[in-house]
């Protein structure tokens, strides 16, 4: 029996699965908004909704699931606001939702996948918004080379290098945020 799947009768026990939840709630977060600060502010507010509709949980459901989702209608709501607040759109909600699932089923591997996808994501936000939208064309897309190239009007030989340049630059950054969550976690 799962142990997020229990009782929600009583408000100790529901606390309990709110308390289990809330390490792996902040990573899924964490991984859909790339921000360390958005996504504590959002674990908190997707806690605060957790509790509000409690009633509304099935003890027989599977809570994780539950609070994910919740917690994915509290992202599209934050990236609404920032969209308003930037005055510029955002990636469009298909490839927001399609990144939010496989996120979800990867929050059922093991912690250091969780950290290696987190620091990736915020990797990838740090990156100028033209350099990731080439990564993410070439990699989630799967633009050949050839395809990238002559979008920007290169060669070939110049996209390849360019596409080495981001991956190293990725590679680097990454590192760096796994290192500095081992020295977190050492404190």
């Amino acid at each position: 029996m799962n142990s997020l799947k229990q009782s929600s009768d009583s408000s100790p026990d529901f606390e309990a699965l709110m308390t289990a939840i809330r390490p792996r709630l902040r990573a899924f977060l964490l991984s859909l908004t790339g921000s360390e600060a958005a996504a504590e502010d959002l674990t908190q507010d997707t806690s605060v909704v957790l509790w509000e509709k409690r009633d509304k949980y099935d003890p027989e459901g599977d809570f994780r699931a539950w609070a994910f989702r919740i917690g994915f209608f509290q992202v599209q709501n934050y990236r609404r606001k920032l969209a308003r607040q930037q005055n510029r759109e955002l990636p469009g909600d298909d490839l927001f939702e399609e990144i939010a699932d496989q996120v979800t089923e990867r929050h059922g591997s093991d912690d250091e996948d969780l950290r290696r996808h987190a620091a990736m994501i915020t990797c990838l936000g740090k990156l100028k918004e033209d350099h990731r939208d080439l990564v993410l064309n070439r990699y989630q897309e799967e633009r050949s080379l050839a395809h990238l190239a002559s979008d920007e009007g290169i060669n070939r030989n110049a996209m390849a290098q360019k596409l080495f340049r981001l991956k190293r630059t990725l590679l680097t950054c990454v590192e760096k945020q796994l290192s500095m969550g081992n020295r977190d976690k050492s404190l």
